[in-house]
């Protein structure tokens, strides 16, 4: 497969500070940030005795203050663009038959935009109460309801509950890595260790939002550096909780958890610093997979003859653009 990867120029960052109310943070991410990403992954050791592969590939997509100025897609067999109802994510979806390769690579760079002013110009105060719905892990039990009645207690607006949430979370919460079963994003395990990654912090973050009859949701992709290239060592989730009216609200548990002199920025101010490679969890894929639905969707998903394939690597880089 022929690489092509063409960068030039240095970023320009123009700081901006504004305010969000009722909290008045201010906001350490540029206004405006434009950056070329590349997304290689190598589906690997695939079985010569298999009758059929198929992948679906995520693809970062123009949504929520995020515009894709271009997108090119190396890949050796042919794929479709497909998107799912639900969320919206877009996806490439290939298929291969006999005879197979031992291992396939694909690649997707990017040149994209990211722009507050233009996340708060798209981001609508029409109704989000499907936001609302549990998944398979992010779950809504007693032990989540009393943690939240915790948090709200004495708060009346939504915006000032979903601070005390976010508040319960981080000091709650620590980031480690070191008991199996992390980055699932499971509000059970959560609550039991009060450990785990960005996945595990936002799961419980929308968990405990969910119960105060908060819609929140769930996002993932890569926090691109503000260096001037570089790789990116692997994703990064957050949330966002809805105002009603007023729209979207992102907010970044984990951040603010290891970066305790930033947390009010991570309240309720949109990222330029996040490429967001999709939304939502339990997602069927298009065309739909055969097993159950997609818990995170940022990796290639892969089905041997109808099964989930797990040779799945990654790779990821950025370099900064005028």
């Amino acid at each position: 497969m022929k690489k092509v990867f063409l960068f030039s120029g240095m970023v320009l960052l123009s700081g901006s500070v504004y305010f969000f109310n009722p909290f008045q943070a201010v906001s350490p991410f540029p206004a405006q940030r434009e950056f070329q990403v590349a997304y290689k992954a190598s589906i690997t050791d695939l079985p010569s005795e298999a009758e059929e592969v198929k992948i679906w590939m995520p693809l970062a997509s123009t949504r929520e203050g995020q515009t894709i100025l271009h997108r090119e897609i190396k890949s050796p067999v042919a794929y479709q663009i497909t998107r799912d109802p639900v969320y919206g994510n877009e996806m490439a979806y290939l298929e291969l038959k006999q005879p197979l390769p031992e291992s396939l690579d694909l690649e997707v760079t990017y040149l994209a935009e990211i722009e507050k002013d233009r996340f708060e110009m798209e981001n609508g105060g029409k109704s989000q109460h499907e936001y609302l719905k549990p998944s398979a892990l992010i779950v809504v039990n007693e032990t989540v309801r009393e943690r939240t009645r915790e948090a709200v207690r004495g708060k009346e607006t939504l915006v000032e509950k979903a601070r005390g949430i976010y508040e319960n979370v981080i000091g709650t919460m620590k980031y480690d890595k070191t008991v199996p079963g992390w980055g699932r994003g499971d509000t059970v395990r959560a609550c039991l260790l009060g450990a785990g990654n960005c996945t595990d912090f936002h799961s419980l973050f929308i968990s405990m939002a969910h119960a105060a009859d908060i819609p929140a949701r769930f996002k993932i992709g890569l926090t691109v550096p503000q260096e001037a290239q570089g790789e990116i060592p692997g994703y990064h989730c957050w949330a966002e909780f809805y105002e009603e009216g007023k729209g979207w609200k992102p907010v970044d548990t984990s951040e603010a958890w290891k970066y305790p002199k930033r947390k009010e920025a991570y309240f309720g101010n949109f990222d330029t610093n996040k490429f967001l490679i999709s939304t939502g969890r339990d997602i069927d894929l298009v065309p739909k997979q055969e097993g159950p639905p997609v818990n995170i969707f940022f990796y290639p998903h892969v089905e041997v003859d109808g099964k989930e394939w797990n040779g799945v690597k990654t790779a990821f880089e950025f370099k900064n653009l005028k």
